[in-house]
């Protein structure tokens, strides 16, 4: 099953992650990102972040190449904001619906404080599908044993698909 990791990451946990996971599967990855770039420090990221997030908001993306009919599955990664689904995927699953429906879609959500189960619900709700593989990491230093414990059972998931 060919698998693309599709993510969007402000300050690079999610990035982290999403490699790893590509080099451990042979996931294909794509980075996007925004035209105009959140803030990454200071209240401004809170602020801005939180307000588009809870909003719904949809920016506009640069440029990217993404061909569906090359994949089976397709895995959204990204930072958990204010329990929602960072805007940058949320224009992604906007921009791409028609051509993720009938894909297999999975996520990964990254997050500091809380929210990644209904962020989580809120994208499946987007894209009107079940997310499967799920995997949620925090971005906690004593976490992450846990951390590496949960990837290693998505990955196993992954390659297992692949069989």
């Amino acid at each position: 099953m060919k698998t693309i990791i599709v993510y969007y990451s402000l300050e690079g946990f999610t990035k982290k992650w999403s490699e790893e996971i590509s080099k451990k599967t042979g996931a294909d990855l794509l980075a996007i990102h925004p035209v105009k770039e959140y803030p990454d420090s200071g209240a401004k990221k809170y602020l801005w972040g939180g307000k588009s997030a809870l909003m719904g908001q949809k920016p506009k993306l640069q440029p990217y190449i993404f061909n569906a009919d090359k994949y089976d599955r397709v895995i959204l990664a990204y930072p958990v904001w204010a329990s929602s689904v960072t805007p940058p995927i949320r224009s992604f699953a906007e921009e791409n619906r028609d051509a993720l429906s009938g894909k297999k879609i999975g996520a990964i959500a990254t997050y500091m404080g809380s929210g990644a189960q209904k962020s989580l619900k809120k994208l499946s709700k987007l894209l009107n599908s079940e997310l499967e593989p799920r995997l949620i990491l925090t971005d906690l230093e004593e976490k992450k044993s846990e951390n590496e414990q949960l990837a290693a059972g998505f990955i196993r998931q992954i390659t297992n698909d692949q069989d």
